[in-house]
């Protein structure tokens, strides 16, 4: 998570930061499906304007370690299977794929533990994946089979990032630099191809490296410095509902039947969750209680 020394405010001004944050996100999917590229090259160009969006604004302070190295890694799978698979499947299901990050790091946390997680947590974990499951059923082709399982596997790659990232001697920033050097080797590959690069898909992967990758990171820095965990979590989470919308506006995509009660049933297990993280495990008591009162 990243942190700011910026004190917290009422809320509102954290959460118009991070409604942009999410906003923006939303767009990325859409970007890589309208650019008929290689998701290699696409993810090498777009690196390079990400660079250095954080070389020229974020400023890290550059250090290298064993743990900041195999978060760029992971940074780089989550994004690498991300826009293949946002080119091989629908955009809202890689990104609700994706989202299921959240439940991996309860699996993180139980293996680096080595303890079982709560009941909850486990019900938690099978009723999630069970709902990943419902995306594989139904009439499905084998690009469109491949696409969804990339989207399982950019979600596991990110929650490992968010796992590893909250430890004291993590540096995001710098993890997020190095990913950006790994991601641009292959140009190196494609550097005879990039004369056939249409300048609208120039244009594509600049909006996406500046804007909905360079400047939502400083979206979210803001907004997280402003609002609670749970609050923010919330509020990002409207890019699951803005990406599928974009998408079938532009390119006429809809959930089938498996895949909105898949999406349903992993989007309800996250807030669970969320909100059992933010109030503890009798979040749920108080909201049977508060509606029993209704009732009355």
């Amino acid at each position: 998570m990243i942190r700011s020394d910026n004190p917290p405010d009422n809320g509102v001004s954290g959460a118009m930061y991070l409604f942009g944050t999410a906003l923006l996100w939303s767009f990325i999917g859409i970007l890589v499906r309208a650019n008929s590229q290689s998701a290699l090259l696409i993810g090498a160009v777009t690196a390079i304007f990400i660079a250095l969006f954080i070389l020229l604004v974020g400023r890290p302070v550059l250090r290298v370690s064993r743990l900041i190295a195999l978060v760029a890694v992971c940074n780089f799978v989550t994004g690498t299977t991300f826009n293949f698979a946002n080119q091989l499947t629908t955009v809202g299901n890689a990104i609700i794929l994706q989202y299921t990050s959240m439940i991996f790091v309860i699996v993180y946390q139980s293996l680096a533990t080595r303890t079982l997680p709560s009941p909850a947590k486990i019900a938690s974990v099978v009723v999630a994946f069970t709902g990943m499951g419902l995306f594989f059923l139904g009439d499905l082709s084998a690009e469109g089979m491949l696409g969804n399982l990339l989207a399982v596997i950019s979600g596991a790659a990110f929650g490992l990032c968010f796992f590893l990232n909250s430890r004291p001697d993590a540096s995001p920033m710098v993890s997020s630099l190095i990913s950006c050097g790994i991601s641009m080797l292959p140009i190196v590959y494609f550097a005879g191809a990039l004369d056939s690069v249409r300048p609208f898909e120039w244009g594509l992967m600049l909006v996406h490296g500046l804007f909905c990758s360079g400047l939502a990171s400083v979206l979210y820095a803001k907004g997280i410095a402003r609002t609670n965990a749970f609050a923010a979590n919330l509020v990002c989470m409207s890019e699951v509902v803005l990406a599928p919308c974009w998408s079938a506006l532009l390119f006429g995509e809809v959930f089938h039947w498996n895949e909105f009660l898949g999406a349903a049933i992993i989007v309800l297990v996250i807030v669970g969750n969320l909100a059992s993280d933010a109030f503890g495990d009798g979040f749920l008591v108080v909201l049977v209680r508060h509606r029993n009162k209704e009732r009355a």
